[in-house]
């Protein structure tokens, strides 16, 4: 299996449970990596057989934005939902971070990994 993936795409988003993260966008960084068989993209040459890295990232990108959700396990959770709901992948990993989170640290966040059911 193959991976297509996307690291720290970087949008300003709600997602907290505190008063300022309810009013006040915060970055948040998500990453994901998609399972994917890219062989006939590969062989091919034919950006139509390959996982569109773009647009997934457009959608994650908004999906972020609009949510407004209060925790990152919620958000991870309905980026994986929607990944493997909307691009041809067998499993996903996504991770949502929040680097403005605890001033001490870089970022805080969740990893999750999910695959599709059958």
């Amino acid at each position: 299996m193959d991976t297509v993936f996307v690291r720290n795409l970087t949008v300003e988003a709600i997602l907290g449970i505190l008063p300022g993260e309810r009013e006040t966008p915060q970055p948040v960084r998500i990453s994901f990596a998609m399972a994917a068989d890219a062989s006939v993209a590969a062989r091919t040459d034919d950006i139509d057989q390959a996982v569109d890295y773009a647009a997934a990232a457009g959608r994650v990108a908004a999906l972020t934005i609009e949510g407004k959700f209060k925790l990152v396990e919620t958000l991870a959770e309905h980026i994986a939902q929607l990944l493997l709901h909307e691009f041809p992948i067998h499993r996903v990993r996504v991770e949502v971070e929040k680097p403005a989170a605890i001033t001490e640290a870089d970022s805080v966040g969740v990893s999750i990994e999910r695959r599709r059911r059958a």
